[in-house]
């Protein structure tokens, strides 16, 4: 008998327990509903929820666009320290390669030909033998007539035809080799043969005008040029190459320019480490400054360049860090919930206190 007792209030006290847990349970639901029968639905209660749908929709369409897109982040750093080893001419191929970025150049003269012109870089004419040793085998330079397309460009008249002859007259440049990431000069313009000859005229004050002063016409010595490009390494894509549909244009009406003067332009190269979503690259942005230098000039001061283009560039000790990331995935969807959530309680909670403080002041006035 006492077995069976102690039985039935085992059995007796289990739902109890269990009634009692679930009453506690219903006790903290946070989402309670009201009876059906004493909801009341109403059309401006349709057009709030409207609203708040098209609020929350476009907030929605908004972080997937910027989850989609990505974040960008900046950020500077002192440069990484290269050994760059020095290549000796006989040296075998890709010794030094290490350290060396490519250069590539597309400049058009329109007023000389290519036997009157000449190019070098950090004193090594293009056509000494030691030019293609000192930058590697890939070196690739190119001297001929210009397009239809370039004498456009380069004269800046775009609606006449060139005939052969004018085309003829000019040269385009278009080179391709590597240079050592260290500060350097390379130089494109008038040969020396043709520097000697009318160097005398100038030094005893002839100008290049016209012909009629005695001195040779400026027209055939101009040396008027257009950059199509200059491209060191592989350029940021987020900015604009400077050096891209440059034109110099030196002016052959002046009795004392006669076409002749010599655009000099500075280059700063800043590292760039661009990271995308799936690739990350090291580029280069310029920051470029040009002047013109007069013949005048040049033969009074001895200027080491002939005229011509004169590039001088060098390398900024900072890399600047270009991040395009995105966030976490549950960062995003938490925002997503916050967003959509947020947007129905906060126009719930508004939408109250007005309905309730209008019910009031209503109450008041009667």
């Amino acid at each position: 008998y006492y077995q069976a007792t102690n039985s039935y209030q085992a059995g007796t006290s289990r739902p109890k327990a269990r009634s009692k847990i679930l009453t506690m349970l219903k006790g903290l639901d946070a989402f309670s509903k009201p009876r059906h029968e004493l909801r009341e639905q109403s059309v401006l209660g349709g057009l709030i929820t409207l609203v708040a749908s098209f609020a929350a929709g476009c907030l929605f369409l908004g972080q997937m666009y910027t989850y989609i897109t990505g974040v960008t982040r900046h950020s500077l750093s002192l440069s990484q320290s290269e050994w760059l080893p020095v290549r000796h001419l006989d040296a075998p191929s890709g010794y030094g390669d290490a350290g060396r970025i490519a250069l590539k150049l597309h400049i058009s003269f329109p007023h000389m030909a290519c036997s009157g012109l000449d190019m070098n870089h950090d004193g090594v004419s293009h056509r000494d033998a030691s030019f293609r040793k000192i930058h590697g085998p890939s070196t690739k330079i190119v001297t001929r007539s210009l397009t239809a397309a370039e004498w456009k460009k380069s004269i800046g008249i775009a609606s006449k035809e060139p005939s052969q002859l004018e085309l003829s007259e000019g040269c385009t440049f278009t080179a391709r080799y590597d240079i050592p990431k260290v500060g350097g000069t390379f130089w494109i313009g008038m040969s020396d043969s043709v520097w000697r000859e009318i160097a005398p005229f100038l030094m005893l004050g002839f100008g290049f005008g016209s012909s009629s002063n005695g001195g040779p016409p400026g027209q055939k010595n101009n040396v008027t040029h257009y950059i199509h490009s200059v491209t060191f390494g592989e350029i940021f894509p987020l900015s604009k190459n400077p050096l891209q549909d440059d034109i110099h244009v030196v002016s052959d009406d002046s009795d004392t320019t006669g076409g002749i003067a010599l655009a000099n332009v500075k280059v700063k190269l800043v590292p760039t480490r661009y990271q995308g979503f799936l690739t990350s690259s090291n580029m280069y942005q310029l920051s470029v400054t040009e002047h013109i230098v007069l013949a005048q000039t040049m033969t009074q001061q001895g200027s080491s360049f002939l005229p011509g283009l004169a590039v001088n560039y060098d390398f900024v000790p900072l890399t600047v860090h270009h991040a395009e990331t995105r966030d976490n995935p549950l960062v995003f969807f938490s925002s997503l919930v916050s967003i959509v959530g947020g947007v129905f309680v906060t126009v719930s909670l508004v939408t109250g206190c007005l309905v309730h403080s209008a019910a009031e002041i209503a109450k008041k006035i009667d």
